[in-house]
């Protein structure tokens, strides 16, 4: 399985001068002259035991003109982190490239506007995005004022992720915050004027009922963005919505569900919350809450009947965030900023008073969504799987993209000899990091092993050519391989490209092949595990029940390859007929 980790991080102009008008908001972003949170972050994935994953750092500057400061500022923090995994930063840079390519391939303006590093849930977008590129099964969302103190959490947040409980099918799991002093609740002191605005009353009745009880894995109504586990059969379909400026995490849950997805809680995958103090006054952060809770409500409000999606309603997610979703909220909005600007005015705050105040304005006047948001979500939603689908086909290019800023990056001097004298039990190690064998037993793997070579192509080098009969089924463990042909030029015609986790050569066992019919050449730095035809047609027939699963494998990876042609080729058809039906 591969897995991601994403931790998108958010830097502000200096201390002196942190924000201007048209900045993008977030609730503590880094001074670029400031102390960080993020380097506290990474120190503690080194007490994680599973270190299997890939690290994805998108960076996120408030402004455009602190982009190459704050992208400097993190790329030396991960350097001094010092980490033994695959670190990639993302940045505004590499989003201008995608988008550009994505552009001349033909997707629309209104898609790549969906590709986005301001605001939440257009960061959060990014971290599906991002983590896409690299081929992941699944994506672990993680922020950067949080740390690892359980040592077991990466195996246990992918525990459950892709199986089947209770007779549904786990695509989302949520993890929850501890706070400084491992407690899951919020740490803040009830006042009078929260008194019709319970929000977090709500929450201990939620957090009661979900975290505090078993079983351990149930369904969830609420989530935390930056303890979120999903897999890539949900996040290929569903986006986090751009509209939701605050709530983007809870929003998500509300989006997964209309789309037959939910979310599970896991109430052991806990992880140490420490974010900054907040500065924003309060009236500020409950204007936030009622613009995220009056489109919330809304979008429940405009559904209406699609094929293939469900409808849901408040009482899908009580009590909390429900008891915020329902016919009285505008009158507990009322009801709360009354009391707000009193306890402003007692103290004398006259400008707290009057934002207050202002809320009530808002909330009837400015709050309520122009456009109808379940209609406009689901545009966004099928904007978001066309830009899945043509990263798919130009996976390369985006790869490519992203290694420019690869952090461990080296330019490997590829030691064959090195190569040649791995264990078996690596092999067998190897082995297990691919999806295909995650069922198979430690015995099947060892028998396995026995015919398995591992090696490394550096980028351009060739894997196999056209016309060798020295048949070898190569398994891809990390980077890219392209499939071309040459044409009478000799120009290179790209036929595809094999990714992480994917397999080349299956079709020779398959149809019988005796000669390869097409050349591969590696994209980028590429480790492989390979097997000779022969050897392999030999343990199969050793080992029989070994060599009926590994044909079903093989008959598995040639049907995905298959229907992929057979769309790919629809579509070609369907843009043909269009073009003569213009013509």
């Amino acid at each position: 399985m591969n897995v991601t980790m994403v931790i998108p991080t958010y830097w502000s102009r200096e201390k002196a001068d942190p924000w201007h008008e048209g900045d993008a908001v977030y609730d503590h972003p880094t001074p670029l002259d400031g102390d960080d949170t993020l380097g506290r972050t990474l120190e503690s994935i080194k007490g994680l035991k599973n270190q299997n994953f890939k690290l994805i750092i998108p960076v996120c500057p408030t402004a455009d003109e602190v982009e190459k400061q704050a992208e400097d500022r993190v790329r030396k923090i991960v350097e001094e982190a010092d980490l033994d995994i695959d670190v990639y930063l993302f940045t505004q840079e590499n989003l201008r490239n995608i988008k550009e390519m994505l552009r001349e391939k033909g997707l629309s303006e209104r898609a790549n506007e969906l590709l986005n590093l301001k605001g939440y849930s257009n960061v959060r977008n990014i971290c599906l995005f991002s983590s896409h590129i690299l081929g992941a099964d699944v994506t672990m969302l993680i922020d950067d004022d949080e740390v690892f103190e359980n040592t077991e959490w990466v195996d246990m947040a992918t525990e459950f992720i892709g199986r089947r409980i209770y007779g549904k099918g786990v695509y989302g799991v949520a993890g929850y915050y501890l706070n400084k002093y491992d407690e899951f609740y919020d740490d803040v002191d009830i006042v009078p004027w929260m008194t019709f605005w319970n929000r977090f009353g709500s929450k201990t009745q939620a957090f009661d009922k979900i975290i505090a009880c078993d079983p351990r894995l149930k369904v969830t109504p609420f989530a935390f963005g930056g303890a979120m586990v999903i897999h890539k059969n949900m996040f290929k379909i569903v986006p986090f919505d751009p509209q939701v400026t605050r709530g983007e995490d809870i929003d998500y849950l509300l989006n997964a569900k209309m789309f037959g997805f939910d979310f599970f809680l896991d109430n052991k995958l806990g992880i140490k919350h420490l974010p900054p103090k907040k500065n924003h006054p309060i009236w500020k952060r409950f204007r936030e809450d009622i613009y995220r809770f009056m489109y919330q409500r809304y979008k429940i409000e405009s559904q209406y009947e699609v094929n293939n999606m469900n409808r849901v309603t408040p009482d899908d997610f009580a009590p909390y965030p429900g008891d915020f979703l329902r016919d009285d909220l505008e009158d507990k909005i009322f009801k709360t900023n009354m009391l707000l600007a009193l306890e402003y005015l007692s103290d004398g705050n006259v400008e707290g008073c009057r934002e207050s105040i202002r809320n009530v304005y808002l909330s009837k006047y400015d709050a309520l969504p122009k456009q109808d948001p379940f209609t406009e979500f689901r545009k966004r939603q099928k904007d978001w799987t066309r830009i899945i689908e043509m990263t798919i086909e130009n996976r390369e290019y985006a790869r490519r993209e992203m290694e420019k800023n690869n952090v461990s990056r080296v330019i490997y001097k590829i030691d064959k000899e090195k190569y040649q004298q791995i264990s078996k039990r690596v092999i067998v190690d190897n082995l297990r990091k691919l999806r295909y064998f995650e069922s198979f037993t430690d015995t099947d793997l060892a028998h396995l092993a026995q015919v398995t070579q591992m090696s490394a192509y550096n980028e351009d080098e060739i894997l196999f050519r056209e016309g060798d009969d020295n048949l070898v089924m190569y398994m891809i463990l990390n980077g890219c391989v392209r499939i071309i042909k040459r044409n009478e030029q000799g120009e290179e015609v790209r036929l595809g490209t094999v990714c992480s986790n994917g397999v080349i050569g299956e079709t020779f066992l398959v149809r019988g092949k005796e000669r390869y019919n097409s050349t591969g050449i590696a994209s980028e730095f590429v480790e492989v595990l390979s097997i000779k035809k022969e050897d392999l047609e030999q343990l199969m027939k050793n080992e029989p029940d070994l060599g009926n699963r590994l044909l079903m494998m093989f008959i598995d990876s040639l049907y995905f390859k298959l229907n992929r042609t057979n769309i790919a080729y629809k579509e070609q058809q369907e843009q043909g007929a269009n073009l003569s039906e213009m013509n």
